[in-house]
């Protein structure tokens, strides 16, 4: 029922804004939608899936990863829309930064189709920091995963949690590991995990994995039998 409802009210809110502020492309600026198919072309020559690396979404490490060859992963693969760069790294900008909630809903569609069909049982999201969720107003992430799931008519669990960060920004590949398996704790709905087998754990943005690591490894815990993980962007 809160998800009825909450659905409702974002559709309330996007027709609202639509009112007030014509859309315009948050890859290109251009009028007329939220993510032009210019825009879109541009997702499909700049990212190939038949190239991409199945484990971390790496844009060329279909048969040979050197992203993550030596990385073990807890989440058995990983999807994304492409690379963050062009209009996709200008319309997540826009996303988080700008306030154009809308646009999650036009990239996680798009995501759908690139997930495994029938896979997952349910969908959980990687938490904000509470900092970011003040600086935004928003969570993108639980914006994109709850657009991802009434897309793939699954249900979304709040699993996790992000009671604190790190500054991560000084740390190497090792340290921001560590640093980030202590950010995140089971969250209300921890509880239900093992109603659901198969997990889509959902991000903006793919870094060194860390972070979504981290997340499956909790979700493995509390009895996920297995984990893939979706993201808008990667990052190269």
């Amino acid at each position: 029922m809160a998800d009825t409802i909450n659905r409702t009210a974002h559709a309330f809110l996007d027709a609202f804004a639509e009112l007030i502020a014509p859309t315009r492309c948050g890859g290109c600026d251009a009028q007329g939608a939220l993510f032009c198919a210019r825009c879109r072309a541009w997702l499909e020559q700049n990212y190939d899936l038949r190239r991409a690396c199945p484990r971390c979404g790496a844009p060329f490490g279909a048969l040979v990863c050197t992203e993550c060859a030596q990385t073990a992963f807890a989440f058995s693969a990983a999807c994304v829309l492409g690379v963050l760069d062009g209009p996709l790294a200008r319309a997540i900008v826009m996303m988080k930064d700008r306030g154009e909630e809308r646009l999650a809903t036009v990239l996680a569609q798009l995501l759908a189709q690139r997930v495994w069909p029938g896979w997952a049982d349910a969908v959980a999201f990687v938490p904000v920091s509470p900092a970011a969720l003040r600086a935004r107003g928003f969570d993108q992430a639980h914006r994109i995963a709850w657009a991802l799931a009434a897309a793939l008519d699954l249900p979304l669990g709040r699993f996790l949690v992000r009671p604190h960060s790190t500054d991560l920004r000084s740390l190497d590949r090792e340290q921001r590991r560590a640093a980030v398996a202590e950010s995140f704790k089971p969250g209300p709905d921890a509880a239900r995990v093992s109603r659901y087998p198969h997990v889509l754990l959902v991000d903006d943005v793919f870094t060194t994995g860390a972070t979504t690591d981290a997340c499956a490894r909790l979700l493995l815990e509390a009895g996920a039998a297995e984990v893939r993980v979706a993201c808008l962007a990667r990052t190269m």
